[in-house]
């Protein structure tokens, strides 16, 4: 059988699927839950300290077509619990889960308090910590989330305080809502981390209720710019992955829109080592990963790869500058022939 175990920031995982930091990892009978069911990891909903507050509601709006979900935004925040809980939360995940946990924390804008959380989530038992620093609504007015994201020197400023605290690896969760995320991700290794997590969610608005001139998700009659994520992110998700892996060295969890498992592969040709999945864990659950695996396994042996390594990145070493393109690229005669390709692509 073709190995699909991976080596991500010098910690082993049985397998690249990990659920990500979300709602579906916000408690000990979830994450007992996916451990179950065949996860490779799991990053634990964001932990913080001063910083946790309750979350609005209603939280999530849906954009659809033909039924078929296209975007998904959420205005959530971090845990609404508070570390007294979390306490108690780790000591039965580390008694039931054989997998590593990688602990996703945020602190405010003090590094003192990134610095606590870091040596409580190892003393704990983390295999590793996850610097949220992408999360788009509500924390960047505390200066924190994306507001450091966004910033080149406070992202290794932050990264570096926390690697200097604590004796496990640390993984960067990036941002997309940034000019050029290949920079955010540089700082993030000169400052030591092993890793970034690439992509957070993009800021937007999914829809407006034309009749009553509402924005979406309805707030007691207002909104908020949320973060969206699923199918439509994709793109900019493996854009970032391709960028990050051409322009450093540090390792990449891919993570934006991924629905199945070729959605998954897509990510590892771009660059990523392992994988998150967060919103159809909440449409679907924990349980399809076995069939993920089983369809990765089967795609490895059709194509002969023996492990992950083969495939990592391949797709990226053939992304060139648009001056490169216009080289070889094949002329067409006229638009209306480009205009046919595009329709055949879209209608079938």
């Amino acid at each position: 059988m073709k190995d699909i175990s991976v080596n991500f920031g010098d910690v082993s995982f049985p397998n690249p699927f990990f659920v990500g930091s979300g709602p579906t990892s916000g408690n000990p009978i979830k994450i007992i839950s996916a451990y179950r069911a065949g996860w490779g990891g799991i990053v634990l909903k964001t932990i913080g300290d001063s910083i946790v507050r309750k979350s609005v509601r209603p939280m999530y709006g849906t954009m659809r077509r033909n039924k078929e979900l296209i975007a998904f935004e959420n205005l959530e925040l971090i845990t609404e619990d508070q570390l007294d809980t979390w306490d108690k939360y780790m000591k039965i995940i580390k008694s039931e889960v054989k997998i590593p946990i990688i602990a996703s924390i945020m602190g405010g804008s003090d590094f003192s308090e990134w610095v606590k959380l870091a040596r409580w989530a190892e003393d704990r038992g983390a295999s590793m910590l996850e610097l949220n620093f992408g999360c788009p609504h509500g924390e960047p007015e505390r200066k924190t989330g994306a507001f450091i994201g966004q910033h080149p020197d406070l992202v290794y400023k932050y990264t570096k305080e926390v690697v200097s605290s604590v004796g496990i690896p640390i993984v960067v969760k990036l941002t997309p809502n940034v000019t050029e995320i290949k920079d955010i991700a540089k700082e993030a290794e000169n400052a030591g981390a092993k890793a970034v997590t690439a992509i957070n969610t993009v800021s937007g608005v999914i829809g407006v209720d034309i009749e009553r001139g509402q924005p979406l998700p309805d707030i007691n009659g207002y909104s908020g710019y949320g973060g969206i994520s699923g199918p439509a992110i994709k793109p900019i998700g493996l854009a970032a992955v391709s960028k990050i892996f051409s322009s450093t060295s540090v390792e990449i969890s891919g993570v934006g829109g991924i629905f199945d498992w070729k959605d998954a592969v897509e990510y590892m040709m771009m660059g990523a080592k392992t994988v998150q999945s967060v919103t159809y864990t909440m449409i679907r659950g924990f349980e399809f990963i076995e069939e993920w695996k089983k369809e990765l396994y089967s795609f490895m042996e059709r194509k002969g790869y023996s492990n992950l390594e083969d495939m990592i990145g391949i797709a990226s070493k053939k992304m060139r500058e648009y001056e490169f393109l216009e080289k070889v690229t094949k002329r067409r005669t006229n638009i209306d022939e480009e205009i046919n390709v595009v329709r055949g692509e879209i209608y079938g």
